[in-house]
């Protein structure tokens, strides 16, 4: 009798991994591959696990509801990720990510013989670290997406400032400043800009646009400026001036800020490592003269 329920048993577990197996081929067959024509080559870690990703992301844009599409779509396009990942790919990058690391999780914990509990806590774990790594990237990629704009734009506006008090457009001046100016988020952006010049999409709204993609108070107060400036027909070199002045002012507050806040840090890293090893090198001498003679 018990070796006709293990018999069945195994039968069901042989035709459960059969049927796994060839869903699993028919989703691999289903998926179409992601088209990548126009878009930016992929960094060293996503190529390794991009054919992964690659089946997957064709059958979450299938399951993953449309306001989080958009929701991820937006977020990768603030921080400089849109185009070298998609919404859908994005996600599926992260489904990836929570089985390789879950899967690198237990193998560690098996080299170090843990039991079944402690295997299945570290685990859970991988999965919880690879599931949330790739947001923690994206916010990273923004945040210094955001420092090299906020670094960049001084200069940006005093080459656009000179080219317009030279004589030259507008235009001519963003293009002069995309050409000559310092590689960078900011650099990309007015390329991008002129590039949609280029094919017909007026100055003021490509500059909306790209402080929609920004999303960046010293960007939209810029492109405000400028049109107000158009449409009351100001001086656009000397609005420019007075913003590149103002930009210039706060980028040096901002370093006297973080200047000033340093000795506040380091308080920190003083009392829990610098301090407790000073004590420690004095006092230590003193404490085994002191056993000694108690001896």
């Amino acid at each position: 009798m018990r070796s006709l329920i293990l018999v069945a048993i195994i039968f069901l577990c042989a035709v459960t991994v059969a049927m796994l197996l060839l869903y699993t081929i028919a989703m691999i067959r289903k998926a179409r591959p992601s088209e990548r024509t126009h878009m930016d080559p992929l960094p060293r870690a996503i190529r390794v696990i991009w054919p992964a990703v690659n089946v997957i992301q064709f059958h979450v844009s299938e399951m993953v509801p449309t306001s989080m599409l958009i929701r991820w779509r937006r977020k990768l396009q603030l921080a400089g990720l849109e185009f070298v990942l998609k919404a859908e790919e994005f996600i599926a990058m992260r489904l990836v990510s929570l089985v390789v690391v879950a899967l690198l999780a237990l193998w560690a914990a098996s080299m170090l013989h843990a039991d079944a509990v402690q295997k299945s806590c570290t685990a859970l774990a991988g999965a919880v670290a690879g599931w949330f790594y790739p947001v923690l990237w994206v916010k990273d990629r923004r945040k210094r997406r955001e420092k090299d704009i906020l670094r960049t734009l001084p200069g940006y506006l005093d080459m656009i400032t000179l080219c317009c008090q030279a004589g030259l457009s507008l235009t001519g001046a963003i293009s002069q400043a995309v050409q000559k100016g310092p590689k960078g988020a900011l650099g990309g952006e007015f390329e991008r800009v002129m590039r949609e010049m280029r094919a017909g999409v007026s100055r003021m709204d490509a500059l909306v646009a790209m402080a929609e993609r920004l999303d960046n108070r010293h960007i939209k107060s810029l492109v405000s400026n400028l049109t107000q400036a158009e449409s009351l027909g100001a001086s656009v070199a000397d609005t420019l001036a007075a913003i590149s002045e103002q930009r210039r002012t706060e980028r040096f507050q901002m370093a006297e800020k973080l200047a000033m806040e340093a000795p506040v840090k380091m308080i920190g890293p003083l009392v829990i490592f610098i301090f407790p090893v000073t004590f420690i090198v004095i006092f230590f001498p003193l404490a085994m003269e002191f056993m000694a003679t108690v001896k």
